[in-house]
């Protein structure tokens, strides 16, 4: 029988914006999230059995998209609001951080992610997904990276970060994973105006700006993208499926 943990987190200023901004937005992630969702889908081609968690669950694309009759998903996400909108499809949820994982050691037979590592901690993060993995269990996650939303990182004076594909690989390696299979994708978009830009960070919930040091640099920020026409990015995602070895 699985046995979940009551863990006491202490909330950062980064995971508390993470939170909130999910939390408020959850009701229209749905309609404005379609990038996550076409990235669910990609991942959801693969067959998991057993049990398993989803990591930043959020509305369930992920997990809709990998439940077989032969597995059963547990929903984890940081946000209140997230996980009573998940568990309202007929999931089992827990609200809880990636970071601090409630649950014992050599849990689970596979844990799955999309488009949530990047706001975590990565060391840590694979350190407690390696530590609640069962041995040979597969770790399976897509997460935007280092040349995502390029143009509007340089017009906006390197507003948003994104890990690199060697450091994420670097991570696993070194917390006892390894890949077997790997690939990227880019998923454009494109705005006409900065308006358009600040209502899909919006209403996808992520419109913290991570590397905004002070008020006034989250300013200069906004008004930089509110005065940006015709504006091409787009994300550049790593799909990896990896297996824990020790």
């Amino acid at each position: 029988m699985l046995t979940v943990y009551k863990i006491l987190v202490y909330e950062g200023k980064l995971q508390l914006a993470i939170k909130n901004n999910f939390s408020r937005f959850c009701s229209t992630y749905e309609k404005y999230a379609f990038i996550q969702k076409e990235s669910a889908n990609l991942l959801g081609k693969n067959a998991l059995y057993g049990i398993g968690v989803d990591l930043g669950c959020g509305t369930g694309f992920l997990s809709k998209a990998l439940k077989r009759d032969f597995n059963h998903i547990i929903g984890i996400d940081l946000s209140r609001e997230m996980i009573s909108y998940y568990k309202s499809k007929g999931f089992e949820g827990i609200n809880a951080d990636i970071e601090n994982l409630p649950f014992k050691n050599n849990s689970f037979d596979f844990a799955v992610s999309n488009f949530s590592l990047h706001w975590t901690d990565i060391n840590i993060s694979f350190k407690e997904i390696n530590r609640i993995l069962k041995k040979s269990a597969i770790f399976l996650f897509a997460v935007p990276v280092e040349g995502s939303l390029k143009e509007l990182h340089e017009k906006t004076y390197k507003t948003f970060y994104f890990p690199s594909e060697q450091e994420i690989l670097n991570i696993l390696s070194n917390n006892g994973f390894v890949v077997y299979d790997k690939y990227s994708k880019k998923f454009p978009l494109y705005f006409r105006n900065g308006r358009q830009i600040l209502e899909y960070f919006k209403y996808t919930g992520t419109a913290f700006n991570r590397r905004a040091k002070t008020l006034g640099d989250k300013i200069n920020a906004y008004k930089k993208i509110i005065s940006l026409r015709d504006i091409t990015t787009g994300f550049d995602v790593l799909f990896i499926k990896a297996i824990k070895v020790s």
